[in-house]
């Protein structure tokens, strides 16, 4: 078996449909966003350079995602860089992959000198703690509760 790998999806645009649809899925559908505007939102990534989305992939196949954004919570636009989109495959789920692409994310927002990433979660919040980060505060939208969490990438 190959090793995994973790790309830039600027570096490997042929896995732009793959992420899109994975992003689609997971989050556009309920959101109420059509599938072009889920493409926008990552070809307007791949020309920002203060955003980045990285891949996992072995064997040529993209395994998982997870993104650097500049603003991902639309009530929160006073909070600059955050971690974004992070999805496994479900066949790859609990193996690591998670863990090792939101790393990926944060050692680029650490190259990038960014002193506080943000997210935020209402299914995986364990996983992230796990991984250091922090909650801030908790919120409700759209009837789900939700916890907005902090890291420093820079360690």
């Amino acid at each position: 078996m190959a090793p995994l790998r973790i790309l830039r999806l600027t570096d490997a645009p042929h896995h732009l449909d793959t992420v899109v649809a994975w992003n689609h899925a997971e989050w556009g559908v309920t959101a109420g966003r059509s599938l072009s505007v889920s493409e926008g939102w990552f070809q307007d990534m791949i020309r920002k350079p203060s955003e980045e989305c990285v891949i996992a992939e072995r064997d040529g196949t993209a395994l998982g995602m997870a993104c650097l954004v500049d603003n991902d919570l639309e009530e929160r636009p006073d909070l600059l860089h955050w971690l974004a989109s992070v999805y496994v495959d479900p066949a790859f789920r609990r193996t690591g992959l998670g863990s090792a692409l939101v790393g990926a994310v944060e050692r680029e927002a650490a190259a990038r000198n960014i002193k506080r990433l943000h997210l935020y979660t209402h299914t995986a919040e364990p996983l992230y703690q796990r991984l250091g980060w922090t909650v801030s505060e908790r919120f409700n939208l759209d009837e789900d509760a939700f916890a907005l969490m902090i890291k420093d990438p820079r360690g």
